[in-house]
């Protein structure tokens, strides 16, 4: 049985003129080398499978991103905190992002 998805998070990259560079969503089955890296890194090794915010920094593929925003989704579409967890405040601020804005 796999995990049940409680939540939709949907990180979204801009550059300096509001266009959209990248986009990413949490994922409960899959895994990349670099979203572990950074769960190593921030001492939390549970945390392999691939959050939006990361996910959308991998896609971004080195291009400048001047701001992400983060949203979370409840099942009936309500809003809810998305702040970063610390894996991907640091990704966040590795990529050189200065500004993050998440649903509250």
């Amino acid at each position: 049985m796999g995990v049940k998805k409680r939540y939709e998070v949907i990180a979204t990259c801009y550059d300096k003129r509001g266009r959209i560079i990248s986009k990413g969503t949490n994922s409960y089955t899959h895994t990349h080398p670099i979203q572990a890296m950074y769960a190593k890194r921030a001492g939390d090794d549970l945390k392999v499978y691939l959050h939006a915010e990361v996910l959308a920094i991998i896609k971004a593929r080195g291009r400048s991103i001047h701001k992400i925003k983060v949203e979370r989704y409840d099942r009936l579409g309500e809003p809810k905190n998305a702040c970063p967890c610390r894996v991907c405040q640091l990704a966040i601020k590795e990529a050189g992002i200065k500004v993050i804005e998440y649903t509250i």
